[in-house]
């Protein structure tokens, strides 16, 4: 959620002068210590409390990138300390796409992976992704669109047997390469629908990198929140789920107010 790709992209910005990850590209995250090292890993965080959630329908029509744009959530929603940047935001525009996938998740390379993720190329008809950045740490949120309900439920199950085959490798980002992990289980059910918690673990120019992802697919809707920290233990101002619930209900209300 994160974007796992932008994660990298923003992470190695501030280790290099540093996610989808994300944290994000562009995102101004403030350079951890120097002292941070593969051996100072970040503290393992409390789980950070879900809000109650009562079922949201299941996403239907389709909204463009730029219509999506709209549902990510606002400034206001993310603690003190954790600011959105309008460098961070990618968006597939104001068309809606036919183009097949580039990335086919079934043979798609770990680094490759994780510098697209968050990102267009998956056959989505449209994304909007977006990511608030604070000391060392981020919150990020996506939303894929898909063609049908069964596109966007593949996708999440083949960002699951990414996962599977991606325990340990090798990526390289704005020129700073680290080594990382994925894993992937089910997570908590987001507004009524099954979701999978994807964690990334790593190191990136000797500081410790940790992504704690939860995706859920609702009917042509992937929706996605993420907590990243760098040289530091994730946020837990606010639950992944609850990120990804929030998204959701918002694309809801945008199907409604625009027609589809």
């Amino acid at each position: 959620m994160s974007s796992v790709s932008r994660v990298l992209a923003g992470v190695t910005a501030v280790a290099a002068v540093a996610l989808t990850g994300c944290a994000t590209k562009g995102v101004p995250y403030q350079t951890p210590s120097s002292s941070s090292s593969a051996a100072a890993a970040p503290t393992t965080a409390a789980a950070a409390p879900t809000v109650s959630m009562t079922p949201v329908p299941a996403a239907s029509g389709q909204l463009t990138g730029t219509q999506l744009e709209t549902v990510l959530l606002p400034q206001s929603f993310f603690p003190t300390g954790f600011t959105l940047s309008s460098s961070s935001v990618v968006s597939s525009g104001a068309v809606l796409s036919s183009s097949p996938p580039q990335y086919d998740l079934a043979t798609v390379d770990c680094g490759t992976f994780v510098n697209h993720f968050g990102n267009t190329g998956f056959g989505e008809t449209a994304l909007a992704s977006v990511s608030a950045a604070g000391q060392s740490q981020a919150y990020d949120q996506v939303v894929y669109q898909f063609g049908t309900p069964a596109a966007a439920a593949a996708f999440v199950a083949g960002v699951t047997s990414v996962a599977g085959r991606c325990r340990s490798f090798t990526a390289t980002s704005n020129g700073a390469t680290g080594t990382f992990g994925l894993k992937a289980a089910p997570g908590p059910a987001v507004g009524g629908h099954p979701s999978l918690e994807l964690t990334q673990t790593g190191v990136l120019n000797h500081s410790a990198l940790s992504i704690d992802t939860v995706m859920s697919a609702s009917g042509v809707d992937v929706f996605a929140g993420a907590a990243v920290g760098l040289a530091a233990a994730v946020p837990t101002g606010l639950a992944p789920a609850t990120i990804a619930y929030n998204l959701m209900k918002r694309q809801a209300a945008a199907a409604v107010l625009g027609g589809s």
